[in-house]
């Protein structure tokens, strides 16, 4: 899949969130399936995207009480 085609997708998942932050983790997983689509094909994800990544994967373990 073109980069194009990934980041427009993580695009439309972060306006999606900003919108609607029932479902956190539905969001977590797409962007992990995003991301590791981007990897796999060698690709560079955005900055803004691994600092989404960290920052989801930080909440989620201090929600769950771990570090």
């Amino acid at each position: 899949m073109p980069q194009d085609d990934l980041t427009m997708s993580a695009q439309l998942l972060l306006e999606s969130v900003e919108e609607d932050t029932a479902d956190l983790h539905e969001a977590w997983e797409q962007l992990q399936r995003i991301l590791n689509t981007m990897r796999a094909e060698g690709l560079q994800p955005p900055d803004d995207l691994l600092k989404l990544e960290e920052r989801m994967q930080a909440d989620f373990a201090a929600d769950s009480g771990t570090t």
